[in-house]
């Protein structure tokens, strides 16, 4: 009886003691993890003067013009760090410009149509299609990207940043090529493998990416 109750004793002295080693671990990460956060240490985030990054793409809206359906591809960035000390005095934010080039297949929906763009005039007073828009079928874009990136960095292995600006588009549909401009907008964050190699993600217009950047 008597070990029994010397059983019943020690359970709950183990439990207390695994609960306390579990607390004393959390503490211990958290603190590891406070310790890597940057965002309110202005300057301490890896020294580079330009950000190269190649990257796939996939693209779940509609292009501008005749395009049509859901795209993928792939693409190259590059970021010139132009602000290093950026644009809050308090944080460890920084900024870049940055110019970039993808180029996204799209599939089309299935319901290939032809309209008539231009007509001109025939014999007898007869028009003549002389031009054929069409609609539907699978269409390549490249886009040419020139943002403004206001980076934040958060911790020793996450950064995060925004991209507003304008893309240049070339739409070829197979008949002609359509140029056009379009504002974009993308939002994005990296995870360091190292200081200066990430894995980048960006969401946004007209495509989102991943790829690898290497800030050198």
């Amino acid at each position: 009886m008597l070990t029994s109750l010397t059983s019943q004793l020690r359970a709950p002295r183990r439990l207390a003691a695994a609960a306390l080693s579990f607390l004393a671990l959390t503490i211990g990460w958290v603190e590891i993890g406070a310790a890597q956060m940057t965002i309110r240490r202005p300057g301490d985030r890896p020294d580079y003067k330009v950000e190269l990054e190649p990257h796939l793409l996939i693209a779940p809206f509609e292009p501008l013009g005749p395009g049509v359906g859901t795209g993928v591809g792939a693409g190259f960035r590059a970021t010139i760090d132009i602000v290093p000390e950026g644009f809050i005095k308090r944080i460890n934010d920084s900024v870049g410009i940055g110019f970039g080039i993808d180029g996204i297949h799209y599939g089309g929906n299935g319901n290939f149509r032809g309209d008539c763009a231009r007509f001109e005039g025939g014999p007898a007073g007869t028009r003549i299609c002389t031009e054929v828009d069409t609609y539907g079928d699978a269409s390549n874009y490249v886009f040419g990207e020139a943002v403004m990136q206001w980076n934040f960095w958060l911790h020793r292995r996450w950064s995060v940043f925004g991209e507003p600006g304008l893309a240049f588009y070339l739409g070829d549909l197979g008949y002609r090529s359509r140029p056009g401009v379009s504002p974009v907008l993308f939002i994005g964050g990296r995870f360091h493998f190292t200081e200066n190699v990430t894995l980048t993600l960006r969401l946004g217009y007209p495509a989102f990416s991943l790829g690898v950047s290497f800030l050198l």
